[in-house]
């Protein structure tokens, strides 16, 4: 009897003793998707449900791939960032047709020393907007060039960080309207455990050269997320949603956004 004891204690404890290794995991991979310069590769994508959009009949929805890539050159990292993705617009309250297709494109790569300042990390890099949209309704018609720079702050459950990126436009369609546009994406997150965090990732966008009262956009909300295994792939699932505290005439009331990130190296 105190043979079966032990084995039944043994085995006990070496699934106790994996389970809380994989939720270690679990903690850890999550904590990493919310630091934009953790060393990983990545596929996020974000499903964006816009409600309320002025002169649209109906919900516009936008998947949007971005994919991270982080490589180590001696002292420092680069991170590369990428922005793509497929829009649709609804019929138009003026009875226009609807309209699906392809977004502009959005590359972006980060110089971080590994060095940190104080508790912070940081990088700067370049950042470049292509006229790739398949519909004039889609996209600027315009190249556009600036520059991002990104901080963080992260200690096991708290993550804080910024991502502010200004391009403006040196090329493209002559008879499209100029860019001149700030993003500002603020960061903050707590991890509960056992995959699971919860986090507030607003996107504020300023276009200076509209109007006084119609250059800010700025959400105000949050929401959850959940990483698990699907076999030995790391994905994180999450679900978000933001009112449009600040909005210019043309810009939707509210945002519905489900997450899905495919974690390929950690």
């Amino acid at each position: 009897m105190n043979k079966f004891r032990i084995i039944a204690v043994a085995v006990v404890a070496f699934f106790s003793i994996n389970l809380l290794h994989a939720q270690s995991e679990q903690d850890e991979i999550a904590q990493k998707l919310q630091n934009p310069l953790a060393k990983i590769i990545a596929l996020p994508v974000q499903y964006n449900f816009g409600n309320g959009v002025p002169g649209y009949e109906g919900s516009t929805f936008t998947a949007s791939f971005q994919p991270i890539v982080a490589q180590d050159y001696g002292n420092f990292s680069i991170v590369h960032r990428g922005v793509f993705g497929a829009s649709y617009l609804p019929q138009t309250t003026s009875g226009s047709s609807e309209t699906y297709g392809m977004t502009d494109l959005n590359y972006s790569f980060f110089l971080a020393p590994k060095k940190k300042l104080g508790k912070v990390a940081w990088g700067v890099g370049p950042s470049i907007d292509m006229p790739t949209a398949t519909d004039a309704m889609l996209g600027s018609g315009k190249w556009s060039a600036g520059a991002g720079v990104v901080a963080v702050y992260q200690n096991k459950r708290w993550t804080l960080d910024m991502v502010l990126r200004q391009t403006m436009s040196f090329a493209g369609d002559n008879d499209r309207a100029d860019v001149n546009r700030f993003v500002g994406q603020t960061l903050v997150s707590y991890g509960l455990g056992k995959g699971w965090v919860v986090t507030t990732f607003p996107t504020i966008t300023a276009n200076w050269n509209a109007a006084t009262g119609q250059q800010w956009t700025v959400p105000v909300g949050g929401g959850a997320s959940k990483l698990v295994f699907l076999g030995k792939l790391p994905t994180q699932f999450g679900v978000q949603y933001y009112e449009n505290v600040v909005r210019p005439d043309y810009v939707g009331k509210s945002e519905l956004r489900f997450t899905t990130t495919f974690v390929f190296s950690k």
